[in-house]
């Protein structure tokens, strides 16, 4: 039965079973295949300056702390006594120099030791070895320009080589700012009835939605809210790169700069000022082709980790859609400032942040919705026996000549080709493969091995055995949609 659920999820023309949204064996493997090998985001560096300084996390569903040691190193644990479990620290952020757990008293210090245990001469007649039961620590923890990302696994690729071309594009994300990005206090958080990857593949790869879904964004004459002289340009395109990552919206001659420059011009002298003196930031920092991109609209680091930034009057958003379940996620979202942008500017940007992509922003909610009734429009079952369909631009790759200089494979600026991307790595890493000819009949008996599990193909589409593990599965990058 279980076997019978999990065959047929992919095709190679583009089409995806609705079911890998609620199979919860699915969500397992996801959380053992996904979560616990890839390189996740977890936050800012400029929210723990000092020594001490701490905020919490989810790795998956795996609680964690962002901790900051005495000699300045950030260590991520797991935020869970090696006793019975409990969670250490039940705050969002502050500055620790240990907790102890509420539970039985042991105690930690931020370089994860096991520095108290209460009676340890009474109780455990002083056979204990502290240095075996500190907390859990995740292995592997890099900054990039000062977004901090962690991996639970010791054999992982290094985090300059997943984020690959990406680097390009978060390079101009990072080196706008004439300071440096500055995480503004605490988080939005709020939770959503719907799958995880529906939020993320969304951010990935979905201008397809724009014109439609927050069309009440487009018709409001309120230019911060709307900067889209350069909606209709043809210099616009999607821009997809190894590892499932996916970007949204990027100009490649220039448009963003001379849309917030016309912006600028209706705020005053001061914003006219800041805005030309982050593009010339631009221009020293970087290569003429990342300046002329000046920002990215909207895009997604797989698996989870959102940003925005369509414009330097607006601020830089950072969003993470945590699994909780097949069918429910924690939205967390962070806004940023430049720590060197004029007060006002900060305070605009801090304003769009609430009335844009927030809990209740304009097309926050938009979103929302949209990802609920997705999920709730499909979950019965004839709406999972369906597919949904990710065809947009497959075949006409060579219509459109993109600039040579833009890295990645560069796509018009309505494709799902981001989408495919981002589940052709998904599927990689999950060990699940694709019919190479959809529409090719087979028999599911001659699919069939002696143990029983199904390898073959049937109906066109992939009929998928048990994903594999290891590095094997790691080093792949899946089907091709």
């Amino acid at each position: 039965m279980v076997q019978a659920k999990r065959e047929g999820y992919f095709s190679d023309d583009g089409l995806i079973s609705r079911r890998i949204f609620f199979d919860p064996e699915i969500y397992r493997e996801e959380l053992a295949q996904v979560f616990a090998k890839v390189w996740l985001f977890l936050g800012h560096e400029s929210q723990i300056p000092e020594p001490g300084d701490y905020f919490t996390n989810y790795m998956g569903e795996d609680p964690v702390i962002v901790w900051r040691d005495p000699r300045g190193k950030v260590r991520v644990f797991l935020n869970t006594c090696r006793h019975r479990g409990m969670r250490i620290c039940r705050t969002d952020f502050g500055t620790a120099k240990q907790f102890t757990c509420p539970f039985h008293g042991w105690t930690y210090s931020s370089e994860g030791k096991l520095v108290g245990v209460p009676f340890l001469e009474e109780a455990y007649f002083g056979d204990l070895d502290r240095g075996k039961w500190g907390l859990f620590e995740v292995p592997h923890v890099q900054s990039y320009g000062g977004l901090l990302f962690a991996n639970m696994d010791p054999d992982c690729m290094r985090l300059d080589e997943f984020l690959g071309d990406l680097c390009w594009y978060l390079d101009i994300y990072l080196s706008r700012a004439l300071g440096s990005i500055q995480v503004l206090p605490g988080r939005q958080r709020y939770t959503c009835k719907t799958n995880w990857k529906i939020a993320s593949e969304n951010f990935a790869g979905d201008s397809y939605h724009l014109p439609y879904s927050h069309a009440s964004l487009f018709r409001i004459d309120a230019p911060r809210l709307n900067p889209v002289s350069y909606q209709n340009s043809p210099n616009l395109y999607s821009v997809t790169t190894a590892h499932g990552h996916g970007l949204c919206g990027i100009s490649a001659e220039g448009e963003r700069f001379a849309a917030d420059l016309e912006l600028a011009k209706e705020l005053g002298a001061e914003a006219v000022e800041y805005v030309e003196e982050t593009q010339r930031r631009l221009e020293e920092r970087l290569s003429k082709a990342q300046a002329k991109v000046y920002t990215l609209a909207f895009g997604n680091v797989f698996p989870n980790f959102s940003l925005n930034n369509f414009s330097a009057l607006r601020p830089f958003g950072f969003y993470l859609w945590h699994p909780k379940g097949p069918g429910a996620i924690e939205a967390w979202q962070w806004a940023g400032v430049d720590s060197e942008a004029p007060q006002g500017i900060k305070d605009i940007c801090r304003h769009e942040f609430q009335r844009q992509q927030a809990a209740a922003g304009v097309t926050g909610q938009d979103d929302t919705e949209n990802f609920e009734q997705v999920t709730e429009a499909t979950r019965g079952v004839v709406g999972q026996s369906l597919d949904f369909n990710y065809q947009m631009g497959l075949g006409h790759e060579k219509e459109i000549k993109p600039p040579r200089h833009l890295p990645g494979k560069v796509g018009p600026y309505y494709s799902e080709q981001n989408q495919r991307n981002y589940y052709n790595y998904w599927a990689g890493l999950m060990g699940l493969t694709a019919s190479q000819k959809p529409g090719r009949a087979a028999g599911k008996a001659a699919a069939r091995g002696a143990n029983g599990k199904t390898n073959g193909r049937t109906k066109g589409r992939a009929v998928v055995g048990p994903p594999r593990r290891g590095k094997a599965a790691k080093a792949k990058s899946g089907l091709r949609l």
